[in-house]
């Protein structure tokens, strides 16, 4: 790869195999959260990075998208709401109980995409409802630190993963997406400035994610020796990705866009 082309990744184990056979060969993404990634990417501190789908639908006139992008087939385990307690009623009753209680849903203020998907997500089930959804933006990141503030609490990425491993998971964005729609969750997609073709990069990324899926419990073993996570899990995650933007979700986006603008989002 050229080595005056700086590349960014998410900080999250869901860009793990993507990047492990470009990294073997020696590549240094500059990692970053969603939000700090964008950041960086609008100051021209990396070239090529997946970005969240909501900034990429509305900055897409002055982006050029490719065909690397992260979404899940139905739930993405790592974009969850969690709440303190186990209880066995279904997620309709727990989200009536905070209907009532009005106990708010906390989220971190390194999403995008996410937070607006649960806004979208929250509408369509409580179409009809006169009181509004109470979302508080906390500079968080640890579902602990979230539910200090608010009964529920919307965590991402690794956060996220840990999180469902302590904590009673009511809502799984991907899963609702899905549910909602019957397409992919795109929560990002690589891209880099319009003027400047990566078609390159990200044929290298590409390729690097064919490794990885052939490859799998190298991969896998590696992930769990680096993030202290089950190997089981792994798989089952990286099983629940996909890498490569195809017709589903391509209309998944379009249809996400679509929503956005519905409930005044965008």
């Amino acid at each position: 790869m050229n080595t005056t082309i700086k590349i960014g990744k998410f900080g999250f184990v869901n860009n793990f195999l993507p990047y492990y056979w470009l990294e073997q060969r020696g590549e240094r993404p500059t990692e970053g959260s969603p939000r700090k990634l964008v950041e960086m990417f609008e100051k021209g501190e990396v070239d090529f990075a997946p970005v969240p789908s909501f900034y990429y639908i509305k900055n897409k006139d002055k982006l050029r998208s490719y065909e690397f992008c992260i979404a899940s087939k139905s739930r993405v385990l790592s974009v969850v709401v969690v709440k303190h307690f186990f209880r066995k009623e279904s997620f309709s009753k727990e989200f009536k109980a905070y209907d009532e209680d009005n106990g708010g849903i906390a989220v971190t203020n390194q999403t995008l995409t996410s937070l607006n998907l649960l806004k979208i997500i929250l509408r369509e089930k409580v179409r009809g409802r006169k009181k509004k959804n109470r979302i508080v933006l906390v500079d968080e990141s640890k579902a602990s630190e979230l539910l200090k503030h608010s009964t529920y609490a919307l965590v991402i990425g690794d956060e996220a993963i840990k999180a469902r491993m302590k904590y009673r998971v009511v809502m799984d964005l991907g899963e609702e997406w899905h549910d909602l729609t019957g397409y992919p969750m795109v929560f990002g997609i690589a891209v880099s400035r319009k003027e400047r073709d990566m078609s390159e990069v990200n044929k290298e990324v590409m390729e690097s994610i064919a490794w990885g899926k052939r490859n799998a419990e190298v991969v896998v073993a590696e992930a769990a020796k680096k993030f202290g996570m089950p190997v089981k899990f792994l798989r089952e995650y990286f099983n629940t990705l996909t890498y490569q933007i195809g017709a589903k979700e391509r209309r998944g986006l379009e249809l996400f866009e679509e929503k956005c603008y519905e409930y005044g989002l965008l």
